[in-house]
């Protein structure tokens, strides 16, 4: 009967049915999404102030060589609040990116129905059967894919960089900080890369199955419309009793 449902569900979600979903906190979310905007966040303000951080942090090492034997002196105390300053900036954008990237796919919600108390989430068994469902092979799918392009991003920076590295040993040391900044940037950036092909595809699924999950049969479009017709007093009553109905029913298929 479910696969039947599944598949009688052949129209679009209507804006109506959209904005009722996300009244109850039902938008679609993408972990990998937001993980690579953060990591992108960090790593733009980790390059902007690459010189001021390395600069705050050998100050720090330089005053803790120093003055080893009164760790609490003000040259270190001086030296550390320095650092942190430095690094400030770099938290607080870690800290807005991971605000704002939930909001890239689905906007802001603010859904106070899902603070309600709903019984059918202690179902025990529920979690046993999303192990076999289209998303969980989705996401299994995705870690084995994301895997390989990590392993993959590695692999063309240690080949493309490391016989570089290797002619650079006896070299000049400003010559090898160079070469060795470069070669991890690259491979910093290739990384990167590899995770906003996770990111676009597990985005891509979600924002997929968010609308596949609300389509609507042929009946649900007319009963719609129908009461779109309604005074909106009396359609407010009827959505009520249905809200009133729905709730009583998943209560007693619990205690059942």
């Amino acid at each position: 009967m479910a696969e039947e449902t599944d598949l009688s569900r052949t129209e679009p979600a209507s804006p109506r049915r959209l904005q009722e979903a996300r009244n109850a906190g039902d938008v679609p979310r993408s972990a990998e999404l937001t993980a690579w905007v953060v990591l992108l966040s960090a790593l733009a303000g980790l390059g902007w102030l690459a010189p001021r951080l390395t600069g705050a942090l050998q100050m720090l090492t330089e005053a803790a060589f120093t003055h080893a034997a009164q760790p609490w002196s003000p040259v270190i105390l001086e030296a550390a609040q320095a650092a942190l300053w430095a690094a400030l900036p770099v938290l607080i954008a870690i800290f807005v990116a991971a605000l704002v990237a939930p909001m890239l796919l689905s906007g802001w919600v603010y859904a106070p129905q899902a603070t309600q108390v709903d019984l059918t989430r202690a179902y025990p068994f529920k979690p046993l059967s999303r192990l076999f469902s289209v998303d969980a092979w989705f996401d299994g799918a995705l870690a084995l894919l994301k895997l390989a392009l990590v392993a993959a991003a590695v692999g063309w920076t240690l080949a493309s960089g490391w016989p570089e590295l290797q002619g650079l040993v006896d070299g000049e040391p400003n010559a090898a900080f160079g070469a060795t900044a470069a070669w991890v940037g690259r491979g910093v950036l290739a990384l990167a890369a590899a995770l906003a092909v996770t990111a676009a595809l597990d985005a891509g699924w979600r924002w997929w199955r968010y609308l596949r999950r609300h389509a609507m049969t042929w009946q649900e479009v007319l009963a719609e419309a129908r009461e779109a017709e309604v005074h909106p007093e009396v359609r407010a009553q009827l959505r009520g009793r249905q809200q009133q109905a729905g709730q009583g029913r998943r209560i007693d298929e619990v205690i059942g």
